[in-house]
């Protein structure tokens, strides 16, 4: 029995979904002032969208180190959209202000550096319920339209059922 091979064209790459969006983050050091505990907090600033700003692999690059409130871009990301997450990105497309969510780990020497970034509330709510920092940043609108997209193609909300009395 033979096999048949099946060439796929850059049509059919250009019909078929895609699942992956690269990104880059910028995060910033704020220094604050009257607290005894903290000298300075990292926040996100955004999010970059674009293979035009990612690398291969993940990489920091200091983008503005002049003044009291450096910044640094982290490259090498990508959000990763799965069948089974589909409504959570439904709700939050639906969100007053959709969002991107950013998640860190601190290390020893009070450095903040992302691990993972993603569309997802329920991937978002799980680190924040572990000792990983989780930012919130607006979606770009490239980002918004790839993820509507992904939603219409894979969400179908489920069907409410009356239940039974006993």
């Amino acid at each position: 029995m033979g096999y048949r091979i099946h060439v796929i064209t850059d049509a059919e790459t250009a019909q078929r979904p895609r699942t992956q969006f690269p990104v880059s983050v910028i995060l910033e050091r704020v220094p604050v002032t009257g607290n005894r505990w903290l000298s300075e907090r990292w926040q996100a600033v955004g999010v970059v969208a674009g293979e035009h700003v990612s690398g291969a692999a993940v990489s920091c690059t200091p983008i503005n180190t002049e003044g009291e409130t450096p910044r640094y871009l982290w490259r090498g990301f990508q959000v990763e959209l799965f069948k089974d997450e589909a409504e959570s990105y439904y709700f939050n497309l639906l969100a007053q202000n959709p969002s991107i969510f950013v998640v860190c780990r601190q290390d020893e020497e009070g450095v903040v550096a992302p691990f993972l970034v993603t569309v997802s509330y329920d991937a978002a709510g799980a680190h924040m319920e572990t000792d990983d920092i989780v930012f919130s940043v607006p979606m770009p609108p490239e980002i918004y339209l790839w993820v509507e997209r992904y939603v219409l193609d894979h969400y179908v909300p489920e069907k409410k059922r009356k239940r039974k009395r006993q």
